[in-house]
């Protein structure tokens, strides 16, 4: 391995080639010279498969660096690409450096987009050519579980570093810019889509960053303290799941919980928390485990508290409102709700994934279960024209009339997108009789004397 004073005199040349010559031509040299150093690495896949520690990779590197004949004087800055290609995000770097942005997607020979403060944008520097997006997650895939080649063209990883990748290729593309003849042809393409690990934010932080005021930031303390269940329903990309992170750091310290998610991505503040998630079959199909059973599985592991990272199928519902039914404190989930989300739309998705459960509830069942499950219901946005997310509305579901065939509901507290402001109207009688049950009251928050309920006609 070269020592650092060989280091240092190849570094010294390659200040002094950038003093003598235009940068834009060092670049460019370089970058053939990298591309060669990477293709002799591809094709030495004994060693691509399971990558060494960095500094034997560095003294690897140097070796067939030498051996391609590539000049001194590009040496040191071509090895420090490839490990960084290796060993970092290669042209994403400064993207998954930059905390503001939250998602990457790459297509191959085409763009690669990203989001930051809730807006899309094109980073020129991240553009991949295909060749070099299979690269890229072959490299990210190795030392872990996970696979893909184009036999079975995709996949959905956590990787060692908590970064969630997941990869399409075979039957995808991008639609192109019109031809001549005016058509719109597709064209084949890898489809690499990142989201960066959550940032754990505490409900004070929360609300330092006006994702609500100070009267929903009692009501959710009260909210806790009576371990109601409850479920944060909003669009992609509007912190439902930071929300719910947050919230579960007001559970008391001496209760286990369990969170359950497709893959471990929800950071809970909570005490003690374990973990359950989904495991996809091996390559003879065997060995899979699912969410719902999954859910199945905490009923007999005697938790305090069950969260569902995110309900997105009819079983996973399904099961999620029966754990509810026997877990000892409090139950949560999040849902997809796209649009300016509210309790009433939350209510008619839930009631439209539990109709389609092969057990074909009864409209009474789904009532229900529906109105015993679930106590309140959170709405996220994100706002990106005001700098971050709010929570826009708060909601009590009540219980189920059968005779009407309809939940109802009330809202506690609403947001306001004229003046960035929230109204707080006041909490159920039910709410504080609830909490004079348990020794405590709830002075600090209005009660509503005359709720404008809502229905939700099933």
């Amino acid at each position: 391995m070269p020592n650092l004073q060989e280091i240092e005199r190849v570094q010294t040349q390659m200040e002094q080639m950038l003093k003598e010559d235009p940068r834009d031509d060092f670049y460019r040299e370089a970058s053939e010279h990298h591309k060669k150093l990477m293709a002799e690495i591809r094709r030495r896949q004994e060693w691509w498969r399971d990558l060494p520690p960095r500094r034997a990779a560095y003294a690897y590197l140097g070796k067939i660096a030498g051996e391609l004949g590539i000049p001194p004087n590009y040496r040191e800055y071509v090895i420090t690409m490839a490990l960084n290609d290796m060993y970092s995000y290669g042209k994403i770097q400064h993207l998954i450096d930059d905390p503001l942005v939250s998602d990457i997607q790459i297509y191959g020979e085409h763009f690669t987009f990203y989001i930051k403060e809730g807006k899309r944008y094109i980073s020129t520097e991240g553009y991949m050519d295909n060749e070099e997006v299979l690269t890229f997650v072959q490299k990210k895939l190795s030392g872990t579980n996970y696979r893909f080649d184009m036999t079975n063209p995709s996949t959905d990883a956590i990787l060692p570093d908590g970064y969630r990748m997941h990869v399409v290729g075979g039957p995808a593309g991008w639609t192109l810019p019109e031809d001549e003849d005016g058509r719109r042809l597709e064209k084949d393409c890898l489809i690499v889509t990142i989201r960066k690990p959550l940032r754990n934010f505490t409900l004070q932080e929360l609300l330092s960053l006006h994702v609500f005021d100070e009267k929903i930031y009692l009501f959710f303390q009260w909210m806790q303290r009576l371990a109601r269940s409850f479920v944060v329903v909003g669009g992609t990309g509007s912190s439902k799941s930071t929300l719910m992170a947050a919230l579960l750091g007001l559970i008391p310290p001496d209760r286990m919980s369990c969170v359950i998610e497709e893959m471990p991505e929800l950071q809970p503040l909570c005490a003690w928390a374990a973990r359950l998630y989904e495991r996809a079959p091996n390559a003879e199909g065997r060995g899979a485990v699912r969410m719902a059973q999954q859910i199945v599985n905490t009923l007999r592991m005697m938790f305090d508290n069950v969260y569902i990272g995110e309900v997105r199928t009819s079983i996973v519902l399904w099961e999620f409102f029966q754990a509810a039914a026997t877990v000892t404190y409090q139950t949560a989930t999040t849902l997809h709700v796209a649009g300016f989300a509210n309790a009433g739309a939350a209510i008619r998705r839930m009631a439209a994934l539990l109709s389609s459960h092969e057990s074909r509830p009864s409209t009474a069942m789904v009532g229900d279960l529906i109105s015993m499950s679930v106590r309140h219901i959170i709405s996220m946005r994100s706002v990106p024209e005001r700098g971050g997310k709010r929570v826009v509305e708060i909601a009590e579901v009540l219980p189920y009339e059968p005779r009407e065939q309809r939940i109802p509901y009330v809202t506690l507290a609403k947001w306001d997108p004229r003046t960035d402001s929230w109204v707080f109207h006041g909490i159920t009688e039910q709410m504080a009789e609830e909490a004079a049950l348990h020794g405590h009251t709830i002075s600090e928050l209005p009660i509503l004397e005359t709720p404008n309920v809502q229905y939700v006609y099933l």
